[in-house]
């Protein structure tokens, strides 16, 4: 076996050099997207939903973004001008937001890199930017919301950073793997964060909230952890708590979860109750092992083969992606030459509750043989598919992603239910794309 570094995937997945562009070739008749990032002509054009790029690009002369997404101007710390626009794209291609400068622009000694997503949720989009102090070699981040839906106009909005009185010298850092955007109601929305402090008892954390109606950040301190009595763990309470966080999910209008993919557990939070606790379920499923690049084949890790999404107000659906033994034994990577490809997607439904205990209900099971046989899937590779994107509007439908020898990407739309594939486009999900609801 050969296991390749870590690091030569991520350096070509990640570098431009590597990374397929949209709107090269046609897939089984199926027109790819346009540059301009407009829907293949076979798509299902479902336009409740959109999958998000996590990069904010830099807007140029092939960019076709509608007028009427351009967010008002906001000003950054250091005085330049950022503008922000949304192009959108029916599932399975991807939707991205957009960014240029009105009037003059910050020169290179003074930015950091592209604007990055942080969480979305309904019709708003966290990000940040970072810019270079003037004389110095640190930066600083700005926080800006951008809204968009058809009723009405766009809006940037900046936020405040946790004020440095709040938090420990280095300790609380807005980031895309805990800290999450909850809708809540027409006029309100909150930003989360969750410092899970490793260097404190770990049956408690702390939570930052952010209520833009106020405009300033409250501390929660010591919120206690308790494990659901849903959950089967039968590891003492102090070994089943994550210790880091991979993504923060919103449900509904007043719930915050965050996943730990490599532990295999959820933390969920009911941002409605005055007193709020965190409830520690464990996923359904223990993660696979055997992950990585071989000889024969790829394995995707565990971040890049699950996903958990809202499916309701009230409910978490999950997605997970394992390589499956030809035998039929217990999920690992088969040795045989028939299974070193072989695995199985499989679903779950969890219905959020405080008042009782919750449980992981599967919903579907399907394997790649079915996958494969499927007509519209003919022609495609047959290998692990990676970076699933569970649908904000049908939590069914899943699109995902499989390349072949020569990194040639293709996104599948696939309903798990009816086991029919929905559509097939040449193109590329990110890594940490994101389901939203941003309307045009």
């Amino acid at each position: 076996m050969n296991l390749l570094p870590r690091l030569c995937r991520l350096s070509c997945f990640h570098g431009l050099g590597c990374r397929p562009s949209i709107g090269i070739g046609s897939v089984h008749g199926v027109p790819s997207c346009s540059p301009s990032g407009s829907p293949a002509a076979g798509a299902t054009k479902d336009s409740r939903w959109v999958i998000l790029n996590e990069l904010v690009r830099r807007k140029n002369d092939a960019v076709v973004a509608d007028a009427k997404t351009m967010a008002a101007e906001s000003p950054t710390s250091t005085g330049y001008h950022l503008r922000i626009y949304f192009s959108h794209a029916a599932p399975p291609a991807s939707s991205s937001l957009y960014y240029d400068w009105a009037g003059s622009a910050p020169g290179a000694q003074e930015y950091a890199g592209e604007p990055e997503i942080i969480a979305a949720h309904a019709d708003s989009v966290l990000f940040q930017i970072k810019q270079r102090l003037r004389g110095s070699s640190h930066h600083t981040s700005d926080y800006f919301v951008y809204s968009t839906s058809a009723a009405k106009p766009p809006t940037l909005s900046p936020i405040p950073a946790i004020p440095s009185e709040l938090v420990e010298p280095h300790r609380c850092n807005i980031n895309m793997w805990s800290t999450g955007l909850l809708r809540c109601g027409e006029d309100e929305l909150m930003v989360v964060h969750l410092d899970l402090m490793t260097d404190r008892p770990r049956e408690t954390a702390y939570l930052y909230v952010l209520r833009f109606s106020r405009r300033e950040w409250e501390l929660k301190p010591a919120v206690p952890i308790v494990v659901d009595e849903g959950g089967t763990s039968n590891e003492p309470v102090q070994n089943q708590m994550p210790q880091t966080t991979d993504v923060a999910v919103p449900v509904g209008d007043r719930f915050m979860c965050w996943a730990d993919y490599n532990r295999s557990g959820l933390l969920l939070c009911d941002m409605a109750e005055a007193s709020p606790k965190l409830r520690y379920m464990p996923l359904p499923v223990i993660p696979h092992g055997g992950y990585g690049y071989y000889d024969d084949g790829y394995v995707p890790d565990k971040e890049h083969s699950r996903k958990i999404c809202a499916a309701g107000a009230n409910s978490l659906r999950f997605v997970s992606i394992d390589p499956r033994c030809c035998c039929g034994h217990s999920p690992s990577r088969s040795s045989c030459p028939h299974g070193r490809v072989s695995f199985t997607v499989t679903t779950w439904t969890l219905t959020l509750r405080t008042d009782k205990a919750m449980k992981w209900v599967k919903e579907s099971t399907i394997d790649c043989e079915e996958i494969w046989a499927l007509p519209g899937y003919k022609g495609l590779p047959r290998v692990h598919p990676e970076f699933p994107v569970l649908s904000s509007a049908d939590p069914d439908v899943v699109c995902f992603m499989v390349h072949d020898e020569k990194r040639k990407t293709w996104v599948v739309e696939f309903d798990t239910r009816s086991k029919t594939l929905l559509s097939v486009i040449r193109g590329y999900v990110e890594p940490r794309s994101l389901p939203a609801n941003l309307r045009c």
